[in-house]
């Protein structure tokens, strides 16, 4: 075994360890590029298939099933080995793969997404809970460092992989055959993981899973987009106030459990902790509205979903190119950075809403990358603030909290995007003018995200001076 000194890169995919790194690897890389496909395919599954009032619930369904698949993998590790884990995080995957791919109607897929989104929360959770197990102590750092960058490598094959599916359909099996390779895909590495990852567990699992807390927040996400469907502002109010009844169950319930979902401050602008983990939740809300960009290119603006599909990743591009080139800052450029990035995140958005409503189409591109860049320059800066300034007893559970943190805003992002967008009549938009002036709205009012995502940042900058 390689010391801490003496590893390389190469020693990931040496003899002994190649074919576990392909598994676990390929299980990120199988979630985050379905998220992109799906994306990209979305606005042909629309038009085959129907259902655009339910077009954010595809996302919305997806990341509530990641979020509970990420929140079962201590569970489920502490119960049985790596092999069986895999085993089953691949096999709902699959099931819900296949579900979509043969899927004669919008619910149908829609009962597919979160069979998807639980399997593949359980794969990246999976990631980072067995890399101790599975390689030495001086690889843990190389493999991580991998397992983020899949994101990125991600972002830049997984809208042409859509786009080629949506464009070429009647010599691929249209955008159901991007669901049929994640099921030729998915199959091989289920099969792999038989025979490469250990059988034996590492340790035993007392605690209980979250069940009904994850249950009332996913429902709660599910209000506001129930409450969207019609397109009526009653309808939505009752969808809001549902969900927010459910929210205030959540945190009564977890602040008398023992294994706590949200440590103590979480989102309480008013402490350190709070104000941080805040700042980046409204960063992740301001993404909210990505998920439409290609419909709203292809249908208002006659582009090619590959093209569209490109225009939506490029968030993500820059802000994984943003996040690398300021990975070294001093604290005076970290505490920059952090306070700029909201900023950039605001103009971005009002960018994009006025390109996509009026303006030259290609500035869609500019604020898509503003936003990224915004975002880039000071997530990784203030992951690394949240560790630091967690509270003792809150330590161990920081690192976990982010990915929490994270999918919570994804799941009402989502939700809120999508009622905006019903709100604004998208549904019903026939021409491009229509279509135009329904993204216009739609960015206009989620600008509010970073809007008061540029506050808390700056409120968690005075509070950990």
């Amino acid at each position: 075994m390689s010391d801490n000194n003496s590893a390389g890169w190469r020693d990931l995919i040496s003899a002994g360890n190649a074919a576990r790194f392909l598994v676990i690897t390929g299980g990120v890389a199988l979630h985050a590029v379905s998220i992109y496909v799906v994306a990209t395919i979305m606005p042909t599954v629309v038009a085959d298939l129907g259902g655009m009032p339910f077009f954010a619930w595809t996302t919305t369904l997806y990341v509530a099933g990641s979020l509970t698949g990420a929140a079962a993998v201590p569970l489920v590790l502490g119960r049985t080995s790596p092999r069986a884990a895999y085993r089953l995080a691949f096999g709902m995957f699959l099931l819900g793969s296949l579900a979509c791919a043969t899927a004669p109607s919008m619910v149908i897929l829609l009962m597919g997404r979160p069979a998807q989104g639980l399997g593949g929360g359980m794969l990246t959770a999976l990631a980072y809970a067995t890399v101790r197990q599975m390689f030495p102590p001086s690889l843990h750092a190389r493999a991580i460092t991998l397992f983020g960058s899949v994101w990125g490598i991600a972002a830049v094959i997984g809208p042409a992989i859509g786009g080629v599916f949506a464009q070429y359909a009647t010599t691929l099996g249209g955008w159901r055959g991007a669901f049929v390779a994640d099921l030729i895909i998915g199959g091989l590495f289920l099969v792999l993981g038989e025979r490469a990852l250990p059988r034996v567990r590492e340790g035993a699992s007392t605690g209980r899973f979250p069940g009904l807390r994850l249950l009332l927040l996913a429902s709660a996400a599910l209000a506001v987009s129930s409450g969207g469907v019609s397109g009526r502002p009653r309808d939505s109010l009752i969808g809001i106030v549902g969900a927010a009844l459910l929210v205030v169950a959540v945190l009564w319930l977890d602040s008398r459990a023992e294994n706590r979902l949200l440590p103590k401050g979480a989102f309480n602008p008013m402490v350190p902790l709070g104000a941080v983990s805040a700042t980046l939740g409204f960063m992740i809300l301001s993404y909210s509205p990505g998920p439409f960009i290609p419909y709203l290119l292809q249908a208002g603006h006659g582009a090619a979903p590959i093209i569209a599909g490109y225009v939506s990743a490029m968030m993500a591009l820059t802000w994984t190119g943003s996040s690398i080139l300021t990975a070294n800052q001093s604290p005076s450029g970290i505490r920059w950075s952090i306070g700029v990035g909201p900023v950039l995140m605001l103009v971005g958005m009002l960018i994009t809403g006025w390109a996509l409503s009026a303006g030259p189409v290609w500035f869609v591109l500019v604020g898509q990358g503003l936003s990224g860049i915004g975002i880039g320059l000071g997530w990784s800066h203030l992951c690394a603030l949240l560790m630091q300034v967690a509270p003792p007893e809150a330590r161990a559970s920081a690192g976990p909290f982010i990915t929490t943190t994270q999918t919570l805003a994804s799941v009402f992002g989502s939700a809120i995007a999508g009622m905006v967008a019903n709100l604004a009549g998208l549904p019903q938009a026939a021409t491009p003018e229509a279509i135009g002036t329904a993204a216009s709205v739609l960015f206009g009012v989620l600008a509010l995200f970073p809007l008061v995502g540029m506050f808390l940042a700056w409120q968690a900058l005075r509070l950990t001076r």
